[in-house]
Parts: structure tokens; sequence; C-alpha cells
């Protein structure tokens, strides 16, 4: 069974739900992620971080930076609005430039699936080729560990080839001009879903805000309905999901 409505989603607020966000870090102290949280949620973020990222055996330790560009403090921010209970924390894999190297978030993905977080969000890509096999073994694994991945795609073009967004057994995600957490669905395309990301509103590094556009802001959103989502239906795999978002999206909330 795969059927959801949009009264009950709404009803939601991601509680018991585990969402780790893959990024530049997450600054804890900012005021976005100080608000109340709902009944339920986890009072603290823990942050880790991927050492050793251009050896053959990175490893995951305590990270004592934070956020190191602004990026990943963003995308925690808007999965905290929108999910409030869900437990919520950090795995740097990108540095003070906003890019990381595929071994540190491979690493990193997987270390989040050992870990048993229900989502990973991962609000970035990459498009060389010679990482497809990495990727690949990593999202199998979520798929067999029952870890659902959501994932920004390209954001100049959505069908450039770009992973871990490419692979179907990820929620991947292009930006739109949409309101809150309405979805659209796009059909004949891995990138299959399209979610608030035009001129969002967003924490950054600093205690600041900024507005911004792009598929990196859609995916928190997505990680966040699919968060209400688990709550509610928490036996359900990654293709069920999908099948409620699909639902989700062509009917959108009143």
């Amino acid at each position: 069974m795969t059927s959801i409505e949009w009264d009950e989603v709404q009803s939601a607020t991601g509680e018991g739900v585990r969402v780790l966000v893959v990024d530049s870090g997450v600054e804890a102290s900012h005021p976005a992620l100080q608000a109340p949280r709902a009944p339920g949620g986890d009072a603290e973020i823990a942050c880790w971080t991927v050492a050793g990222a251009d050896t053959d055996s990175p490893s995951v330790v305590k990270d004592s930076e934070g956020d190191v560009f602004g990026h990943g403090t963003a995308v925690a921010a808007l999965i905290h609005q929108f999910a409030p209970a869900a437990g919520l924390d950090s795995l740097r894999v990108l540095g003070a430039n906003n890019r990381g190297s595929s071994k540190a978030v491979v690493a990193g993905m997987r270390w989040g699936i050992e870990q048993e977080y229900d989502i990973v969000n991962c609000s970035f890509g990459t498009g060389r080729r010679e990482h497809i096999p990495a990727y690949k073994r990593v999202v199998d694994l979520a798929f067999c560990r029952n870890v659902w991945l959501v994932s920004a795609c390209n954001n100049q073009n959505f069908r450039t080839e770009e992973y871990p967004a490419f692979f179907p057994a990820v929620i991947s995600v292009n930006y739109g001009a949409l309101p809150g957490l309405v979805l659209e669905r796009r059909r004949g395309c891995l990138v299959e879903f399209v979610a608030r990301g035009v001129q969002v509103r967003v924490a950054w590094k600093g205690g600041g805000y900024r507005t911004i556009t792009g598929s990196s802001f859609a995916a928190p959103h997505v990680s966040a309905l699919a968060a209400r989502i688990r709550q509610l239906r928490p036996g359900w795999n990654v293709c069920q999901a999908k099948a409620a978002l699909y639902r989700l999206a062509s009917k959108p909330p009143e």
C-alpha cells in the first residue's frame, strides 16, 4: 500500500526520523536551528566530518569546525523548518570552496547508511563518469538497508548526467518557483521531482541569511517531506516512498 494524502502529511513533523545532511557542515548555533522543536525532536545536532579524504581509507570523526561555507546550514535549516521533530545531524564532506572529492562523499554516504539514518540529503553531485561505480555501490547499499537518499540535480540543466541524482533508487530533485512543500512530478527523466528552490530565504554561515536559487535548496524541502512520510509509514521502502511522492505531486495541498 502506497496511499497517503496531503491532510495526513501536513499533520506530521518528522518525529522519530533521523536525517543526515551530507554537505559543507552545519552551524549548529544558527538561530534558525535554535527554534523550539516539536515534541520528539532531538535538541542537538551531532557534527561529523570525513578525515583522510585523499587516501584510500577515509574515516569519519567528530567535527569541530562546523560549516566552512554556509551551504550545509541552509540545507539543514530548511529540513528543520518543515520537519521540526526530525533528528538532524551533519556530515561535512565539502570544503571552504564548497567542493569535495567523490571519495569523501561516498565514504560519508556509506557511513550514514551504516549508522542507520533514515534519510540522507546530498545537495550536490558529480558528472564525472569514472565515479559512477563507487556511487552505484553506495546507492545499492542504501536501497538494501532501506535508507532513503535525496539528491539535488545539475542546476544548469536537469537532464545533465549527474550522480547520485541519476540513479533510479535516489529521490532526485530539481528546483522551481513553488510554494512550501508543493511538488511537481516530471515524467520521462531520472530527475523526477520539482520542489521549491527559486529565491528561497535560507540560513547561512555566521548567523546570517541569504536569498538564493538552486536545486540544492529544493532537495531539503523533499527531505523534510520524506521525513514526514517516513514518520507516518516507517515500514515503507524507497519505492513506496516515491510512489507516495508521485501521488502527492499530482494532488497539491489545498
